[in-house]
């Protein structure tokens, strides 16, 4: 008769947790909460919440396929979370757009750290 979190809930012994449960299937995009992805992202991220960051651009990556600084950041947190197969994914995905600029050489130095023998990686 009782939703299946309300049983989770009464296990739920600290309020990290409970805040938590209460969050289960209720995220609203920022754009609907009138907030910028971004911004809300690298908040997260400043607070070291990284799968809240990873949820956010997400989304927006999703909504957004061409937003640069949404994927740009996504790829940073990948980084963070030490996300290798991701990282990689994204990586080759931004190449051709990014191969010739300044950050690309950013990119392959994050991305040697996570997967050194990646051949995408290796200096030209």
């Amino acid at each position: 008769m009782y939703p299946q979190w309300i049983s989770r809930l009464s296990k739920a012994s600290t309020l990290d947790s409970l805040t938590s449960l209460l969050r289960i299937g209720r995220f609203v995009p920022p754009q609907q909460r009138g907030i910028d992805p971004i911004a809300e992202a690298e908040i997260f991220l400043s607070y070291g919440k990284r799968k809240e960051a990873l949820r956010v651009l997400l989304y927006t990556v999703k909504h957004e396929p061409d937003n640069l600084p949404a994927q740009l950041l996504l790829l940073q947190t990948y980084s963070y979370l030490l996300d290798s197969h991701a990282y990689i994914a994204l990586a080759q995905y931004l190449q051709p757009r990014l191969a010739h600029l300044p950050v690309w050489q950013i990119i392959t130095a994050e991305g040697r750290e996570l997967a050194p023998r990646h051949p995408l990686f290796q200096p030209n």
